[in-house]
């Protein structure tokens, strides 16, 4: 008896011992990203093979849904875990309220050291979105942008045929299109600033926003002919996108023929295999230091794209699945068994999930919408929050067309989808469409006159949830960009 209580005791404590070790985290996000145009989750194209692999031993969460359709609120979602209307950042408060606390603050707190890797110039210090990381790197950064000219140059070729194309390639200096085609520099800076660590012992945070899969679209030749056809990949090349067809195209003022929406899509599967190959190679240094096993390894996006879908282009008017329906991808055996999960689950969930990993108290703030992996609910109701539409665009075509209707575009939307089957998409001030996800995945035929109690019992479920929102966060009050920041976010088309 005596034996066997003091084996018992002993399985008890390794048992703790293992739970209470803190690993590292790999947070990787592919700005950008629609989750069914990678392979991984069942597309034709070989768009995603090393994470095809990878998955192998890792958890892919097949219904994850992300809590708005741009950039500012997903990410700002994500480091919170608070809702878009709670942390408040979104269009005209582009700025994370610096009294927030963030994943990468409580980790830090918590003994961790932190770096970040971000192409997207709106996840950066200077839009406050980086508090908590110790080393903040960019590929506009001055000590890399000459390597950046030298990957973008390789990428572009001497001789190009669309206009837009030509006038980037020709100014090679500090623009969005170089700082967005160098994202092997991630790879570089995470390799430096592992080996130069004083503390090798010490848990840490690593953090990479790459832009690859977000316009203007520009991967290198040799993914785009290991997608398509010689003819393919010089159409590629060859054809016209600019921002103000594409936002013409939204607003049902200009039309692209399906050829040339395809040629869109082709150039968008070869970045998101370019996205696969970097991944690869921050995997590859973990490797190469036996860190594999100790490290939350993730993959997900702020937000999907439109490629024609419902008429549009780019991540906004909208909260259809193209955008809000992103992949999630967890490798960490230790508490992850690798599978296919059916959860409904959010991206946002990553902010309760890597605290509880860490061993930090996850506080209690908000209506906690966002809710551990570690034990996913099979039923839940999920809010997407698009409060604020884009409002450049709109100014510009009702200058330029006076007379043309775009009401429709003017008015903030938040979506509701229960069960991974029923969606409700809700005209702030409107009217609300639903949609049978099972049955029309495309969100063309609203079927809220064939079930109306269902339309009902979400649009009262999304109107408790908002009355009981309260905003926790603001727009960081002095919070300015430079010119050269902003002059960077408007060519990227924000």
């Amino acid at each position: 008896m005596r034996s066997s209580l003091a084996l018992g005791c002993a399985l008890a404590l390794l048992g703790c011992s293992q739970e209470s070790k803190r690993p590292n985290v790999l947070w990787v996000v592919w700005d950008t990203t629609r989750a069914d145009h990678l392979s991984l989750y069942g597309y034709e194209r070989k768009t995603t093979p090393f994470l095809e692999r990878f998955a192998q031993e890792a958890r892919v969460f097949e219904d994850c849904q992300s809590s708005s359709c741009w950039t500012v609120p997903s990410h700002a979602s994500m480091f919170t875990g608070l809702l878009p209307a709670e942390h408040g950042a979104m269009h005209g408060a582009e700025f994370l309220d610096s009294k927030l606390v963030t994943v990468a603050e409580h980790l830090r707190g918590a003994g961790y050291s932190t770096y970040a890797w971000a192409a997207n110039p709106h996840i950066s210090r200077t839009e406050n979105f980086l508090q908590g990381f110790e080393v903040e790197e960019h590929p506009f950064d001055e000590a890399v942008r000459e390597r950046a000219i030298q990957i973008f140059k390789r990428k572009v070729p001497e001789s190009v045929s669309t206009r837009e194309l030509a006038q980037r390639a020709e100014d090679r200096g500090t623009n969005p299109w170089v700082i967005k085609a160098a994202g092997e520099l991630g790879r570089e800076g995470f390799a430096r600033w592992l080996d130069a660590r004083a503390q090798k012992e010490q848990p840490f945070l690593a953090f990479f926003n790459y832009m690859e899969s977000h316009r203007p679209l520009i991967p290198p030749r040799e993914m785009r002919e290991k997608l398509l056809t010689p003819a393919e990949v010089d159409a590629t090349y060859a054809t016209e996108f600019s921002w103000k067809d594409t936002w013409a195209y939204c607003f049902g003022l200009y039309e692209y023929p399906p050829e040339q929406l395809e040629v869109l899509r082709d150039i968008y599967d070869s970045a998101l295999l370019e996205l696969d190959g970097l991944f690869a190679g921050l995997v590859a240094e973990l490797e190469a230091r036996g860190m594999v096993d100790d490290t939350v390894i993730i993959v997900t996006a702020d937000h999907g794209e439109n490629l024609g879908d419902q008429h549009l282009l780019d991540h906004q008017y909208a909260l259809n699945q193209a955008l809000v329906r992103v992949p999630l991808v967890v490798r960490y055996p230790a508490r992850f068994a690798p599978g296919r999960d059916r959860s409904p689950v959010m991206s946002m969930d990553l902010f309760p999930t890597l605290l509880e990993l860490a061993g930090v108290p996850v506080p209690e703030l908000g209506v906690r919408h966002a809710q551990s992996l570690l034990a996913p609910k099979a039923s839940r109701v999920r809010i997407s929050d698009y409060q604020r539409p884009f409002p450049k665009p709109l100014a510009a075509v009702r200058k330029e067309y006076p007379q043309h209707d775009v009401a429709r575009f003017e008015s903030g939307l938040m979506s509701c989808t229960e069960a991974g089957r029923w969606k409700l998409v809700q005209q702030i001030g409107g009217p609300a469409a639903l949609y049978d996800l099972e049955d029309d995945p495309g969100e063309r035929k609203d079927v809220s006159g064939q079930n109306p109690e269902v339309a009902q019992r979400l649009r009262e479920g999304l109107g408790r949830l908002l009355r009981s929102v309260r905003p926790i966060g603001a727009p960081t009050e002095g919070a300015d960009r430079d010119a050269e920041h902003q002059r960077m976010l408007e060519m990227l088309g924000y």
